[in-house]
């Protein structure tokens, strides 16, 4: 800079500061900046400036309007400059000549007429870049680029001044009879030799044909484009899609959208058939998002892939139980309210807590429906009529409880109220007093409904069915990152309890709810809540497209599912560390203050570690199952040194020591722990809760409120935060009145309700209604324990026996189980690194494999618990007594040889928890069904969306994705929905009309068939086959595919004589000497089960009385015959198998085959079986060996396995898929 530089005061207005020293503001930029002299001179220097200085001087020069004329220009002016800049920019890059320049030589304040272009404009010195593509070609334009250079010149001599408006249009009318595609709007500047991108117009028309062929979406490129962008396991980013955007437009695809043209079109359709995602603020004061609960419903019941799925009613089906509905909650204990209230028989409709006439002539009141054989049946209180005072009433016998069926129905309570006066009895609205079981001597009122009028959703459902749908709901925690640092995400999902079991665990029906990295699983559970309260006080309106007419649904939750930690948070628990450790009963574990008074006068104390500790390396092991919601544990008995604000001083301080259980309490705390404490009751719980509450109103109660917390093992997460507040109301008042005044002044802000929100769901005690997970319990809790235990303890550093450990599992033949060969190498070396899956098969293995290697207590223990997990895993139960019965026997058989090995293993609470198993096993089902794979699996999913997303705002991101995806999810499985009443000439209505929601505005119970749509022909052609979109979206496994049963696959053997045949030689009287026959390698079981050469198999004939089992020796398809034309074998030779006894050790049936065989019809096989060789006692070493595989590839390393005979084989009943009727 030039010394003594000074501003030009045409530029620069100056002003003197109070330090006296000098400032100048720059007129052009009018920024507002007060600068130095020897700053003007650099700021002069930049393009910013420039751009402002000619504009400024245009303005003078021109003196359009006053404010220009002023010398003063503002933000507005200079916002206008650039726009024109770049409009003008844009035209001259859009007639395709480098000679056409975006200002004339005549325009105001320019100062180099001659400028370059392309290049930096020379009014705002700004570079757009927009005509870099174009080239002074000879070739010649084809005529819908020239009409569009006519365009862009015409209209920058409008803006120059140089032609009138009359005139643009006359000179563009020359080229009218030029036939443009209706598809470009704007400016297209390729040539008939380039291949560059085709760019897609902002607003983009469609003819007619297509959008009613892909409705709803424009065409197929936004069909498929927004298929995906919503595919639940494959999420792309932003950048991932705009790069496939590019491969489409480089590749010649027509009208290819953008990004944001996508992201618009979302919005719209989320509105016409989405789901909402709506804003809560939490107690706790996180913000979160919950998807609405009701449309996602809604959407369900107009989803032909899942509607004719779902069931309504409990199921009375004896002592069989394969489903939730045929179980005890739904049965017997859900409330009433809770359950379908109505069934329609001919055109009546029947609800409960309404009195009802029987067709011989009494009358009664249903309280739960439920189907029997097919028919439905009803619980039902009897009526009496009573007279008092000339005055005649019916009383309710709820102490006389009847059955009644569908055919003893006569007369609804609408009809009742009609004709009672024929009958001479009380009109059915007059219910004076009830009569309970409990107090017979105590009349009561009649409180279910307001008699006069019945039963509230009859007047609400105007005509229309009433549904109830129970809901499995879970809450789990994961990780928001591809990478070990951990973010978690609390997320709550849910399935429809009324699906069949094999339905409900597939991912396509999972349904997301909202998840938050910030907000803790109850702040969420009360935006749930909230929802949930809605839709059971107004209920959800739904088009039914089985029954094609709308009904009213009422949602409720049928359990609460999660891994213990969860749980026992959903129950209000102190957590799996606690004294009182079982969320569901009141057992008791070490009290170490309790103990011994003289230890306590020691200040000795339970160390945490003692507690914990098992005869393994529990390094690694899953501190979150085990460590509970709150992670409070016997240390919160330990008196604090520290007072209260004004209380005294309690005790010295303990020192810390190991504490040391006499025999005496050890074995009464074993046989405590191996029985069922006193139930846990929702009413005690909140009583417990509302003594806290008491107890907090008073000043210097914390530590008496965390001892009680202790004892009770009661401790709400909500609760706490709000009663913290009030003890930290206070602690800076001084004096006993004015710390009572700030506490009662705290007190007086709290918010009505400062408890769980679980306490506000009617139907559900959250401490029996959280089921034992198997997942949590079983694999990830004592297959995993035992199997470290071997590995770290058992076996030790002795890598012989590593070695011979990991031979045996590789040899271990997987026939049968429906799992990979084991990897042995894996088991063995890194079984800190296993997942459930790795778990499940050392479950079924174990037996057949640890015999020598581990001590007699250790290995009866592993062979209890083999017996134990294929019970629990069952999927059908036959008889739910026996079942039970037998459960409770092996899970105290195998409790009684974990106690014999060391009752160390009884410090892990999941020991105890399996006492709760059988009952929760008769109350909701078998225990696969609430057992929590498919939610697991689902956290990869959610994970996926949180990675894929800016982290900016995690919880509405990723409930909106989820959102979308369950909108594209109902269109392509060709569910219904209610469209707005769209423009009936314009094909982009979608587009471009108001998106209102119209389902509000209309009478649901006046929805038609005609009114509810689905998408266009095109999108469910897409779907229509099994491709890849279906697999990625869940539909493959909808798919109407033909049957597969008995499909078999030939060897390579030519046609032979049956005579040749194993079947011709064992049994040479079953077929014609004269046909050929074919053999095969497999064939397709009815279950779906593959069946090979040499298995074992379970085979119910209809001759014999109970199932037997067989050996596959032989599969024949007879040449020409119609099962050779269908694929089918004519028949399987089999060889018989007898129960010889039980082998002593494994406790398993031992097989062995007889000298007879039979050819059997391949429907008559039911399953396989898992068999294996009796090593211990045949003394089997790893003398054979195998080759290695590496990338599919033989290699020349071997590794050695077991060689073992074709003798002395055991069913292995630890098989999760083998039935109980196989094991005995």
């Amino acid at each position: 800079m030039a010394p003594g530089f000074v501003p030009n005061p045409a530029y620069w207005s100056k002003r003197k500061a109070s330090d006296g020293t000098v400032k100048y503001s720059c007129t052009p930029c009018a920024d507002n900046r007060e600068r130095s002299a020897h700053h003007c001179q650099k700021h002069e220097e930049t393009n910013p400036h420039k751009a402002a200085l000619r504009a400024f001087l245009r303005r003078k020069a021109t003196a359009n309007t006053t404010e220009a004329s002023s010398g003063h220009p503002t933000a507005s002016d200079m916002d206008q400059i650039i726009k024109e800049d770049g409009l003008r920019a844009l035209l001259a890059s859009a007639t395709g000549s480098l000679h056409h320049r975006p200002y004339p030589a005549s325009y105001p304040g320019l100062e180099n007429p001659d400028y370059d272009f392309p290049g930096p404009s020379p009014v705002t010195g700004i570079d757009w870049h927009v005509a870099e593509s174009t080239e002074n070609t000879t070739l010649q334009s084809s005529p819908l680029h020239q009409t569009l250079s006519n365009l862009a010149k015409a209209t920058l001599d409008l803006i120059d001044g140089n032609i009138s408006e009359e005139e643009l249009i006359e000179r563009l009318s020359i080229g009218s009879d030029v036939e443009l595609d209706p598809q470009y709007t704007g400016a297209q500047n390729t040539s008939t030799t380039t291949h560059g991108p085709t760019k897609r117009p902002r607003n983009r028309q469609t003819d007619s044909e297509s959008s009613r062929e892909w409705y709803p979406w424009p065409d197929k490129v936004t069909c498929t484009l927004d298929i995906l962008m919503h595919l639940p396991r494959s999420v792309f980013s932003q950048r991932q899609l705009d790069l496939f955007l590019w491969l489409l437009t480089v590749n010649d695809v027509d009208a290819v959208p953008s990004i944001k043209q996508m992201k618009d079109l979302n919005v719209q359709l989320q509105h016409l058939c989405g789901v909402d995602t709506i804003p809560f603020s939490g107690k706790l004061g996180h913000v979160y998002h919950v998807n609405s609960l009701s449309q996602i419903l809604a959407q369900e019941f107009a989803n032909p892939k899942v509607r004719p799925h779902l069931h309504f009613y409990p199921e009375d089906s004896g002592c069989a139980v394969s489903e939730a509905r045929q179980a005890a909650r739904w049965l017997h204990e859900m409330p009433s309210e809770d359950t379908t209230p109505m069934i329609r028989l001919r055109d009546d409709d029947y609800y409960i807590f309404e009195p009802t006439m029987l067709v011989n002539n009494t009358f009664c009141i249903p309280h739960r429906w439920f189907i029997r054989n097919g028919s439905f049946y009803a619980k039902a209180w009897t009526l009496e009529i009573v007279s008092s005072d000339n005055h005649h009433a019916w009383r309710v016998h709820k102490d006389r409880e009847i059955q009644i069926s569908q055919n003893d129905l006569l007369k609804n309570f609408p009809k009742l109220c009609r004709d009672h006066q024929m009958y001479n009895i009380p009109h059915p609205s007059q219910l004076i007093d009830v009569r309970t079981k409990e107090e017979p001597h105590v009349l009561t009122r009649w409180d279910h409904t307001d008699p006069t009028v019945g039963n509230r959703w009859r007047a609400a459902a105007k005509g229309k069915r009433v549904m109830s749908v129970p809901l499995w709901t879970y809450c789990d925690d994961t990780s928001g990152n591809q990478s070990k640092k951990w973010n978690e995400h609390n997320s709550f999902l849910f399935t429809l309890a009324g699906l069949p079991g094999e339905q409900s665990a597939k991912e396509y029906n999972v349904h997301f709810l909202c998840t938050s990295n910030l907000a803790p699983p109850l702040e969420m559970l009360d935006g749930v809540v909230s929802q949930l309260e809605t839709a059971q006080k107004e209920g959800v309106w739904a088009w039914d497209c089985v029954l094609n007419e709308p009904v009213l649904l009422i949602p409720c939750i049928l359990a609460l599912l999660g891994d213990n930690p969860m749980q026992s948070e959903f129950a209000c628990h102190i957590g799996m560390r606690g004294k009182h450790f079982c969320r569901i009963c009141m057992v008791k574990g070490l009290d170490t203050l309790a103990e011994d008074p003289e230890q306590q006068g020691h200040g000795l104390r339970a160390s945490p570690t003692t507690l914990d500790a098992t005869p393994i390396d529990t390094s690694g092991d899953e501190t979150s199952t085990d460590a509970g919601s709150d992670g409070t544990d016997i240390q919160s008995t330990e008196v604090q040194s520290a007072t209260e604000e004004s209380g005294p001083l309690l005790e010295k301080k303990r020192k810390k020591g190991k504490f040391v259980e006499s025999m005496a309490a050890m074995i009464t705390r074993v046989a405590a722990f191996m029985k069922r404490g006193k139930p846990r009751v929702k009413s005690e719980t909140q009583s417990k809760l509302e003594s806290f509450f008491s107890l907090a109103k008073v000043v210097g109660t914390r530590t008496a409120m965390k001892e009680a917390r202790t004892e009770t093992g009661i401790k709400d997460p909500i609760q706490e935060h709000f009663l913290d507040g009030l003890h930290n109301a206070y602690k800076s008042e001084r004096g006993i009145p004015k710390k009572q005044a700030a506490l009662d002044a705290a007190v007086e802000r709290l918010p009505p309700c400062i408890t769980s929100p679980v306490w506000r769901l009617t139907g559900l005690d959250p401490h029996q209604d959280t089921p034992i997970e198997i997942l949590h319990v079983v694999l990830l809790g004592f297959v995993k324990y035992f199997w470290r235990d071997v590995i770290a303890n058992q076996i030790g550093n002795k890598e012989d026996k590593k070695e011979l450990l990991s031979r045996r599992l590789v040899s271990f033949d997987t026939k049968g189980l429906n799992i990979s060969p084991l990897n042995g190498r894996t088991l063995v070396y890194y079984a800190g690194s296993l997942t459930g899956r790795d778990f499940r098969a050392i479950a079924q293995a174990a037996p057949f494999v640890l015999y020598d290697l581990v001590t007699p207590e250790c290995y009866d223990a592993w062979v209890a618990l083999s017996r134990l997990v294929p019970l629990i895993w069952q999927p059908v139960i036959e008889d739910i007594n026996e079942h039970t019965k037998v459960l409770e026997m092996e899970i105290d058989a195998f409790l009684l040889r974990t106690a014999r090995w060391t009752t160390q293993w009884f410090n892990k609470p999941k020991f105890h928890l399996l006492l709760h198993l059988p009952d929760h096993i008769r109350r909701f089902g078998p225990a696969i069904l609430f057992a929590t794979e498919a939610f697991e699996s689902f956290n990869a999913v959610i994970r996926a969306k949180s990675v894929h997303s800016n982290r900016q705002a995690p919880s509405r991101d990723i409930a909106q994705a989820f959102a979308q995806g369950n909108r594209v999810r109902h269109l392509f499985s060709g569910g219904y929905f209610l469209p707005r009443h769209l423009p009936a000439q314009d094909p982009n209505a979608l587009l471009h009309a108001d998106m209102t929601n119209q389902k509000g505005s209309q009478d649901p119970s006046k929805w038609t068939l005609e009114m509810w749509v689905t998408v266009g022909r095109g999108p469910l052609q897409l779907m229509s086959f099994s491709n890849t979109a279906t697999s990625y979206l869940g539909l493959a496994f909808l798919d109407q595919l033909q049957d597969i049963s008995g499909l078999c696959v030939l060897d390579k053997a030519l046609p032979r004589a049956f005579s040749e045949t194993i079947t011709g030689q064992k049994l040479p009287n079953t077929s014609s000497r004269h046909r050929l026959f074919r053999t095969c390698l497999s064939f397709i079981l009815s279950n779906g089960d593959t069946c090979q050469l040499g298995e074992y198999v379970m085979i119910r004939s209809p001759t014999a009385v109970i199932p037997f089992l067989a050996r596959v020796d032989e599969i024949i398809q007879e040449v020409g015959s119609r099962a050779a034309d269908s694929s089918l074998p004519d028949g399987v030779l089999v060889q018989l198998v007898d129960v010889t006894g039980t082998s002593a050790r494994l406790r398993m049936p031992q097989l062995s085959l007889i000298n007879h065989w039979l050819l059997v019809n391949y429907n008559d096989i039911v399953c396989t079986l898992n068999t294996q060789h009796e090593c211990e006692r045949h003394n089997c070493q790893t003398s054979g060996l195998r080759y290695v595989y590496q990338e599919r590839v033989q290699t020349r390393q071997q590794v050695h396995i077991l060689r073992c005979g074709m003798h002395d084989t055991s069913n292995n009943i630890a098989s999760l898929l083998s039935r109980w009727f196989s094991m005995t």
